[in-house]
């Protein structure tokens, strides 16, 4: 990743944040998945997560759009990506979600 890409995100590209992005997550991810239904997210929907981190939002709206849906997950950080694939794969969500950087 270069300076400039690392420069975009104040809290930076790192295990760390990482971490972070995900405790925070797992305190905030049943407002998340009621907040996805709310706006209509359903069965079969196809999904495009802007932003995604380690995936968090990416694999809740997996689950909710099932296999008949898809969710492309678009980050600049790679191995964040690397990070939301096996956190997929390990949910049994690898045909679920695309991960695009």
């Amino acid at each position: 990743m270069t300076e400039s890409a690392t420069a975009r995100y104040a809290m930076g590209y790192d295990d760390r944040e990482r971490r972070r992005l995900q405790l925070q997550a797992s305190i905030i991810n049943p407002v998340t998945e009621q907040l996805l239904r709310r706006a209509g997210l359903g069965v079969g929907m196809r999904v495009l997560d802007v932003g995604s981190g380690v995936g968090d939002v990416a694999i809740l709206a997996a689950r909710i759009v099932g296999a008949a849906g898809s969710v492309t997950a678009c980050d600049l950080d790679e191995k964040a990506l690397a990070v939301l694939r096996e956190r997929a794969a390990s949910d049994g969500l690898p045909r679920a979600w695309r991960a695009a950087r």
